[in-house]
Order: C-alpha cells, then sequence, then structure tokens
C-alpha cells in the first residue's frame, strides 16, 4: 500500500537521522571539535555543528526516497539546496566569514530551482488573488533564502529552540495547503515528509539539554529548509505570518546591533546561578525576542525554549485562521 511505504519512508529516514546524529555527535566530541554551551552553569562542552548531521541526513534521504520512486526533480534540487546551505555554514564555523561574504554566499543555494524554473512566479494573497511578478519573483526566491537562513540563524540561541520552530513551521505550512489557495508545486509533499523526519531524527540530540549545537550550519541549513517550503508551498503570504517570530527578532538585532555577525555582537542575557538567564545590563547588547522573554524574571533554558516555542505555535495558529477567513473573500 502507498501509505505503508510513505510511512514506512518516513520512519527509516527519521531512524537514519537519528544514528547519523549519534554518530556525529561522537566523532566531533572524539577528535575535539567542540564549543562550550554558553547558557550553562560551568562549562559544558558539546559538539559544535549539527548541521553535519543534518547534511549527511539529508543526503542519506535522497538515496531512500529515490530508490522508492517517490523523488521527483523539484524535491532534489531543493534538497541539494539544502545541502549546500550547510556546506557554506560550515566554512562559516571553521574560518568565520564576514557579514558581505555571508550575505552574497548564502544567495547561492538558491540559484539552482531559480535557473531550473522550479518555482512558480504567481504567489497567491488572500483577498486578492494571484500576483503576476514573472520578473520579480527569481529575485524574491533568491531574497527568501538568504532571509531566511540568517534569520533562523540569528534565532539560534538556545537548544532546540529553531528545530522546534522549523517543525510548528512545516506542520503549519502543510496544514495550510488544506485550505483554499493555490495547490502545491508537485514533490511539496515529498520535501515536507523528507524535511519533518530528518529534522524529527536530530531534535534529541539538539533538544535541551543538548549534547550537539546546531552551528552555524545546521541554523542556516534550518532556514534554507523554511525557504523552499515557502516556494514550493506556494504560500508566501502565509509564510510571513507564520515565521513573525524570526523575522521581528532579525529586525530588532539589525536596528539594535548593526549588521555584524552573530558572534561579534554582545550577548543579550546572561547566565546567573543555578542556570537562570536574565536580561543582560551591557548597553551594546542587542534586543531580541529573549532577552524581552527575561526582562521581567529570570528563566532557566527549559523554561525559555518552551515559552519560544508556545509562541511560535500561537502565531502560527493565529495566521493559519486569518489566512482561511482572508481566503473566503471572493476576489
Amino acid at each position: 500500500m502507498p501509505e505503508l511505504e510513505l510511512l514506512g519512508l518516513v520512519a527509516l529516514t527519521a531512524l537514519t537521522s537519528y544514528l547519523v546524529s549519534v554518530a556525529v555527535y561522537r566523532l566531533q566530541m572524539r577528535v575535539g571539535f567542540v564549543d562550550v554551551d554558553a547558557h550553562k552553569p560551568g562549562r559544558t562542552f558539546v559538539a559544535r555543528s549539527g548541521g553535519v548531521a543534518l547534511m549527511l541526513s539529508l543526503a542519506a534521504s535522497l538515496l531512500y526516497w529515490s530508490a522508492a520512486g517517490r523523488l521527483n526533480e523539484l524535491a532534489f534540487v531543493y534538497v541539494l539546496s539544502a545541502i549546500l546551505t550547510g556546506f557554506i555554514g560550515l566554512i562559516d564555523d571553521l574560518r568565520r566569514l564576514s557579514v558581505g561574504s555571508k550575505l552574497l554566499l548564502f544567495c547561492l543555494p538558491a540559484l539552482l530551482p531559480v535557473l531550473l524554473h522550479l518555482y512558480d512566479p504567481h504567489p497567491y494573497v488572500p483577498g486578492v488573488g494571484h500576483l503576476r511578478l514573472t520578473i520579480v519573483y527569481p529575485l524574491m526566491a533568491v531574497a527568501a533564502y538568504d532571509v531566511a537562513a540568517n534569520a533562523f540563524n540569528m534565532s539560534d540561541t538556545h537548544n532546540g529552540l529553531i528545530v522546534s520552530a522549523f517543525l510548528v513551521f512545516t506542520a503549519s505550512l502543510s496544514i495550510s495547503t488544506l485550505m483554499p489557495g493555490p495547490s502545491p508545486l508537485e514533490g511539496f509533499e515529498v520535501l515536507a515528509a523528507i524535511y519533518l523526519s530528518v529534522v524529527l531524527g536530530y531534535l534529541p540530540m539538539n533538544m535541551y539539554p543538548a549534547r550537539m549545537l546546531n552551528g552555524n550550519s545546521g541554523s542556516h541549513l534550518v532556514g534554507s529548509l523554511a525557504a523552499s517550503l515557502i516556494l514550493t508551498s506556494r504560500r508566501e503570504f502565509l509564510a510571513m505570518m507564520l515565521l513573525a517570530p524570526q523575522i521581528l527578532n532579525g529586525y530588532l538585532v539589525l536596528f539594535t546591533a548593526g549588521l555584524k555577525s552573530k558572534e561579534a555582537v554582545a550577548r543579550p542575557t546572561v547566565v546567573k546561578s543555578g542556570g537562570v538567564i536574565t536580561a543582560s545590563c551591557d548597553p551594546g547588547a542587542p534586543i531580541t525576542l529573549v532577552r524581552l522573554f527575561v526582562l521581567e524574571r529570570g528563566l532557566t533554558e527549559a523554561e525559555l525554549v518552551k515559552r519560544y516555542v508556545a509562541l511560535q505555535a500561537a502565531v502560527s495558529s493565529v495566521s493559519l485562521v486569518l489566512y482561511w477567513a482572508i481566503s473566503l473573500i471572493k476576489v
């Protein structure tokens, strides 16, 4: 039965992702490719780059889904683009690229699907209808990759935060395809299934208390996964609503700290005794969503992540209701 085969592929991909993540964690700890988890009391060392595990798991998924005949050109190309994003992020982990270089390099993964015309230049705006953006849309697609990759990178501050947010985003986008609006591009369902299973398999290693950080390779890669789902779902308008926390956080950081790499910006929070996270008093520290969360009182990292995920779920729920309601308006 096709449904059982699909469930089997999802389970196999998730299991592979988990096993690959464990193997990458052990290897990085063994060779000393580690970093200090800044939000833990004391000097807690963890594996530095979970993006490596995500890249390898995505590559393995291409083999599984292709062998089962489930992979079309669109899904194959977008997965390759995500892997390329992770590779660029890994270079950043190793070499610390300049801000200008990163803004340019993270446009590259979008070029392959854009050059192959694996998109529809008629975005749907509920209550308005389809727009004709034949010339502008390819530029918007490239910008979407760049913005999403960097927005998720700037939001990657605590264990499991962006990974959990991505899972909520993907589930919400998938639900929206059942609502009024254009049909997703052929291959979107497979792409969403691959991303969900890969990220779910990786989640136990990154969730609090994380044994593996995402690194720039992982955070940028997760952002590129979001960008590819935006383009293939044809839910661009809704996606901007769903990603409001990441977009707002990015604007706050840029407005209060300027165009700097995450590593060059003062930490917006400090860790007190008992692992309680409070807002930093440093006037040079940027305003972020996390800093706003702990302005009133300190929170443990687990509490902080739960609040962030609850915010993401609330924003997603409201966005879906509004999208559905506006879609019912006759153009």
